[in-house]
């Protein structure tokens, strides 16, 4: 058979095939009513049909200094794509010697579900069903499938304050006696939790949550502790790090440092002040507030105690 022909053939075959296996996929590929196929046409269809995508995935071991943004730019992907192909690289971070999968081209993987088929999950995604089919090798019943084009993003899952911190409990409970760490409340600009980077515009955890205070207000202690750490933190511009004992709290992309690592600092004693330093798009206080773990520290989402200490002194204010 002339391989020319199998070429031009394809289209035409892998839109019978659809509509043989499911009538109603038809109807979003062409306008031309749909006809009876047999199922010889769904056979040679996935015999023409090249190798499904998720069978064709080279391999990336990373190398010192390569950051997962520089491997998606360096295939011509999106960040997003690598992240969902790769669960283990999904906060953004790669390590030496992780082997990553990398895709022909952007999209995700996605798993039917119940009754789903080509033609339900090619309408969810906003693309033709023929081109979903090709993709995927023309394979009948797929349990996964490859969605060309599709952008992954994270799903929304509730943060679980007692699995995070193997049980060492939630922020209110622990910073109970702590205080604000500016010295009035301010909206909040950014939640703890997955987000799209406004710098880097890829999808990255939020360890923290933005207090969006102007430039040069007073960045004050949260809690009495040791200075950890006082200086240039990269990403996170200025910053500075308190430990309080089994807690600790972050305060980043400051204008000015106004301690020095190994000082003791009280309870709302002027740590430095707001700015916009580091990865930032304007000022802004950067606020975490961590746990000790077997792990080391994890965040916790400081919400539920700012949004008590601000309720607070608003009431105050009031009075």
């Amino acid at each position: 058979m002339n391989p020319s022909w199998k070429i031009s053939l394809l289209p035409v075959l892998v839109t019978s095939a659809i509509a043989s296996l499911f009538p109603s996929a038809i109807l979003a590929t062409t306008s031309t009513p749909p006809t009876q196929i047999d199922q010889a046409n769904s056979k040679e269809a996935e015999e023409l049909c090249g190798k499904p995508t998720l069978d064709d995935l080279a391999q990336h071991k990373v190398k010192q200094g390569e950051t997962l943004e520089a491997i998606a730019k360096q295939y011509e992907l999106k960040t997003a794509t690598l992240m969902g192909l790769n669960p283990e690289v999904r906060s953004g971070e790669v390590k030496v010697g992780q082997t990553l999968a990398i895709p022909p081209l952007d999209g995700l993987t996605y798993r039917f579900q119940n009754e789903e088929n080509y033609t339900t999950v090619a309408k969810k995604f906003k693309i033709r069903a023929d081109v979903l089919f090709e993709r995927n090798g023309c394979q009948r019943k797929p349990k996964v499938v490859f969605v060309p084009g599709a952008i992954w993003k994270p799903e929304s899952v509730p943060f679980n304050p007692a699995i995070a911190s193997r049980g060492s409990g939630n922020p209110d409970v622990i910073f109970q006696t702590g205080g604000y760490p500016l010295p009035y409340a301010v909206p909040v600009t950014s939640n703890y939790g997955w987000r799209m980077n406004p710098v880097t515009t890829i999808w990255s955890f939020h360890s923290g949550i933005d207090l969006g205070a102007s430039f040069g207000t007073p960045v004050l202690a949260a809690k009495a502790g040791r200075v950890e750490f006082a200086g240039w933190g990269d990403g996170y511009g200025n910053l500075v790090e308190l430990d309080h004992g089994s807690t600790g709290t972050r305060y980043a992309h400051l204008e000015a440092i106004y301690v020095s690592q190994g000082q003791n600092v009280a309870q709302g004693q002027q740590l430095g002040i707001v700015g916009s330093t580091g990865r930032s798009t304007g000022p802004h206080l950067h606020f975490e507030i961590m746990v000790s773990s077997g792990d080391g520290w994890v965040a916790l989402d400081p919400a539920p105690y700012l949004n008590r200490i601000a309720s607070v002194m608003t009431n105050l204010f009031l009075l």
